[in-house]
């Protein structure tokens, strides 16, 4: 692997595979970062720009393969939002409900009428003016 060194206080040389698309970046401290799909051009950009470590956070550092475990701690973060979601969804429901299992609404607060059926459709048709 043929390291390049660049002008930089934190990123201290690159080694790219053309074949692979395969970039490693060295940083302040020994360690090493593995970028995977990095095109030629950006490559070639990294090593001749004045700011490589902007042209580094900017074009490869969104792109960066992150550790096992971090990927597994973000997919149990997002079952534990799913399931307070479903827990709070439940207690809602369960806080809504009467002791029948009904809604606590009736017909009358809905209609404002004493009536426990809908209004027959027959008779004066009154349109809103």
């Amino acid at each position: 692997m043929n390291w390049v060194p660049l002008n930089s206080k934190q990123i201290r040389a690159v080694s790219y595979d053309p074949e692979t698309q395969v970039l490693h970046a060295k940083f302040a401290g020994g360690r090493s970062i593995r970028h995977n799909g990095v095109l030629p051009h950006i490559y070639d950009n990294l090593i001749e720009t004045s700011d490589p470590e902007f042209y580094y956070k900017y074009y490869l550092e969104p792109s960066r393969i992150q550790a096992g475990w971090w990927q597994k701690a973000n997919l149990s973060s997002h079952a534990v939002k799913l399931l307070i979601i479903l827990i709070a969804a439940l207690v809602i429901t369960a806080t809504a409900l009467e002791e029948n299992g009904e809604l606590p609404i009736h017909l009358s607060e809905i209609t404002g009428s004493e009536t426990t059926a809908p209004a027959s459709i027959e008779g004066p048709v009154v349109s809103p003016q």
